[in-house]
Parts: C-alpha cells; sequence; structure tokens
C-alpha cells in the first residue's frame, strides 16, 4: 500500500500544511486559510479558488503551489498537480520541497514509471531523511522494477524462444520446400530422362522399323529382281529350246505346181477305187443274217 501523506494520511495533510504557511508565509493569510478548510472540507474546487486569491495578493509561491496540487489530485486531474507540485519542489522551505518531491514520486508510481518514483522518493529522503512515507514507498518501487525487469526478461526470452523457433520452423520450412523442390526437380528429370529414353527408344525402333523395310524392300527388289531373271533366264532358255527343235526339224521345202500335180497322178494310179467305186463286179451274198 501506498502511502501519501507525512503523517498517514492526507486528511491531516492540511492541517500539517497550515502550519507551513504560517511561518513560511510569517503570517496567516484569510484565503489561504480559507482554501485550507476548504480542501479538508472536501470542497476542492473552492480551495482552488481561494489558493488562487492567495496567489493574486500574495504573488506566485511554491509553498501556495503546493497547496493547489493537493487540490488538483484529489480532482485526479493529475497533470495539472504534477505541474502545481514541480512549482513546489523549487520552494526554499525543506519541508515544502521535501513534500513536493514525495507527491511527484507518488505519481510516478501510480503510473509505474518506477524510475522517476525511485528518484523523486530519493530527493525527498535528501531533503528529510526522516521522512517515513518516502523510504516505504522507495523499497515498494525498487521492488516492482525488479519483478518488472524480471518479467520483461521472461518475455524477451519467450520472445527470443518463439522467434528461435519460428525461425526454426521457417528453416524446417525452407529444407522442406527444397526437399520438395529437389524431388520435383528430380522427378521432372526422371520424367524428361524418362521421355528422352523412350524418345530414343522410339527413334531406334523406327530406324529398326525403317532399316527392317529397307531390308524388306531390298530383299522384295532382290526377290523381284531374282524372279525377273529367272523369267529371263527361263525366256532364255525356252527360246533357245524352240531355236534347237526348229534347227532340228527338216526344212519343209516350197512344193512345185508341177510336182503336186504329178504327185496326185501317181496317187490315183495306186487307187482301187475311180472316182469312188471299186472296178470289177460285185460277190453275191452267200448267206442272210
Amino acid at each position: 500500500m501506498i502511502l501519501h501523506s507525512l503523517t498517514g494520511g492526507k486528511t491531516l495533510l492540511g492541517l500539517v500544511a497550515a502550519g507551513w504557511l504560517a511561518t513560511v508565509l510569517a503570517s496567516t493569510n484569510g484565503d489561504v486559510d480559507a482554501g485550507i478548510a476548504a480542501y479538508e472540507a472536501g470542497d476542492h474546487d473552492a480551495a482552488l479558488a481561494a489558493y488562487a486569491a492567495a496567489e493574486e495578493a500574495l504573488g506566485e509561491r511554491s509553498e501556495i503551489h503546493y497547496n493547489r496540487g493537493l487540490a488538483l489530485l484529489a480532482k485526479d486531474d493529475r497533470e495539472a498537480a504534477r505541474k502545481a507540485f514541480e512549482h513546489g519542489s523549487e520552494s526554499e522551505d525543506e519541508r515544502v520541497r521535501a513534500s513536493a518531491e514525495y507527491e511527484l514520486g507518488n505519481l510516478d508510481f501510480d503510473a509505474e514509471a518506477w524510475e522517476g518514483a525511485i528518484e523523486h522518493y530519493i530527493a525527498c529522503l535528501k531533503v528529510n531523511p526522516e521522512h517515513q512515507a518516502a523510504k516505504w514507498n522507495l523499497e515498494l518501487a525498487r521492488l516492482r522494477k525488479k519483478q518488472q525487469e524480471e518479467e520483461q526478461e521472461k518475455d524477451e526470452d519467450e520472445k527470443d524462444e518463439d522467434e528461435k523457433d519460428e525461425d526454426e520452423k521457417s528453416e524446417d520450412e525452407k529444407s522442406e520446400d527444397e526437399k520438395s523442390e529437389d524431388e520435383k526437380d528430380e522427378d521432372e528429370k526422371s520424367e524428361d530422362e524418362k521421355d528422352e529414353d523412350e524418345q530414343d527408344e522410339d527413334e531406334q525402333n523406327e530406324d529398326e522399323q525403317d532399316e527392317k523395310s529397307e531390308d524388306e524392300k531390298s530383299e522384295d527388289e532382290k526377290s523381284e529382281d531374282e524372279k525377273n531373271q529367272e523369267e529371263q533366264s527361263q525366256d532364255e532358255q525356252d527360246k533357245g529350246e524352240d531355236e534347237q527343235e526348229q534347227q532340228q526339224q527338216p526344212q519343209q521345202q516350197p512344193v512345185e505346181r508341177a510336182d503336186l500335180d504329178k504327185a496326185l497322178e501317181e496317187l490315183d494310179a495306186q487307187d482301187d477305187f475311180f472316182l469312188g467305186r471299186p472296178l470289177g463286179r460285185t460277190a453275191p451274198v452267200e448267206k442272210d443274217w
């Protein structure tokens, strides 16, 4: 629990401040007294109005800025309160300066700005080493700072670990992608080689087919040539035989007309029939069949 006043509570802080102002200002002031009374009653707007009137009468005073800071803090106007306490820390009175540093430390503490809180608490203790609330809050601020640093370090380690895991994952994915790419290239290479082998095989088959066709063609041409040659040989042989037979057969001489007539007369002389009838009588039939 953070402590807020030299005496342990803000309610009594106004009474303490009234004692300061009486000493610091070397006299009482009606507007300052009215402001303190309004602050204690919880009427913070009236307190601010009274402090403004006091400042018009007395001029700008660090002590009045400090009291204004308390009223602004009660209204939760922290930025305006911070500015008022910063002016109060410039006071020549050690009590006002120490209290202003303490309140600045509390503002940083609530904002978890541990470095600023520690600095302001230390500044307060340098002015007033017996400020018990500042001592307590200083140790508490140091403890919270250490816890924050440990948490940040843990978060950094987890972040580094996550980044490392992510890098490893990315590296694994990259390796897997490269492996897949290599396998893909290998498959494509194998496919290309397969296609090339098939192409070579097809070309070889075509060549063999062409050679076979050429051989068959040559064989057919050869067979045709042989056949033609055999037929030619047979024709030549037949022609030779015909010529030989013709040479062996006697040549018929042309018959003269006179020779033909002479031959016919000789044949007629040798024939017993004349004009188709036999010469002499006919023998009787001896027996009737």
